[in-house]
């Protein structure tokens, strides 16, 4: 089903489809994965998931599916990362993949381009797409301004009433997956790593059909590159970082919210008794 633009929602970690609760351990593949989306997080992911799924391609996996769509999905790709980074249980092969992303023809973003190597072994008929900013100076600039900053306030030993009430109430699992998040040694050597990063995946997906793109370029290289029609409307733009910082600033308590299932008054109620215990303790 192409999207419906006009339905979609834009959130904090960009656009979102309609949650569902559903535990995929034993789903199974129900469609082809037929590209694999593989550029780090602030080149433009959003735009594309928005673009490939206006072409047709349904699901495209992104942050938004475990964040905000489907946040069970968390708990399997924790397991992925224990089995890859800690060395506990077994590592997600096919099999494990297919049910996770089985309802995807398509993946982009964090948690999966932690898993490049992997995917393309699965995969091995799946198109590559590498999205790319203009240059390593554009990207670092993008993710210091964006997600840097959440993924500290979510990663680090909290040292805020904010940090507090927000570690303690979004679902853990969730939470959990940020410390994977894949910006290297980010800020220090931000700007090296985005380039080591490009050169590994041109590297991994030699052989395979493969396109770097810039979601500048528009429809027409991502179009002839999967071989299908252009469509008529303005490729969308989705997630830019003066819509990141909007979100994040003004509707971050809406998605903890919406994450959690609670109310405006709960969350003021928690934001007290925190504040309450904070004082005690000085």
């Amino acid at each position: 089903m192409a999207l419906d633009r006009q339905n979609a929602n834009i959130t904090t970690f960009g656009l979102a489809r309609p949650k569902t609760n559903i535990d995929r351990r034993s789903c199974k593949r129900n469609v082809p994965m037929k590209v694999l989306c593989l550029g780090l997080c602030r080149t433009g992911t959003s735009s594309l998931r928005a673009a490939l799924l206006e072409l047709g391609l349904d699901d495209v996996y992104h942050m938004c599916s475990v964040t905000e769509e489907n946040p069970p999905d968390a708990n399997l790709w924790k397991e992925a990362f224990d089995a890859k980074y800690e060395g506990i249980g077994k590592p997600y092969g096919k099999d494990e993949f297919d049910a996770l992303l089985g309802h995807c023809m398509a993946t982009a973003d964090f948690p999966s381009i932690s898993f490049a190597p992997e995917l393309l072994a699965a995969y091995p008929d799946a198109k590559v797409i590498l999205t790319v900013r203009d240059n390593a100076d554009v990207w670092y600039d993008s993710v210091l301004n964006t997600i840097w900053k959440v993924s500290n306030f979510l990663r680090a030993p909290p040292r805020t009433l904010t940090q507090r009430i927000v570690q303690a109430i979004l679902p853990k699992p969730a939470f959990n997956i940020f410390k994977y998040s894949p910006l290297g040694n980010f800020p220090e050597e931000g700007r090296q790593w985005y380039s080591d990063w490009n050169e590994e995946i041109k590297t991994l997906a030699k052989g395979r059909e493969f396109l770097e793109f810039n979601v500048k370029q528009g429809w027409g290289p991502l179009c002839k590159f999967l071989e299908v029609e252009q469509p008529k409307t303005a490729f969308p733009r989705v997630n830019d970082s003066n819509t990141f910082k909007e979100f994040h600033h003004k509707g971050l308590w809406l998605d903890v919210q919406r994450l959690v299932g609670i109310s405006t008054k709960l969350v003021a109620a928690l934001g007290v008794l925190g504040l309450a215990v904070w004082l005690a303790k000085k």
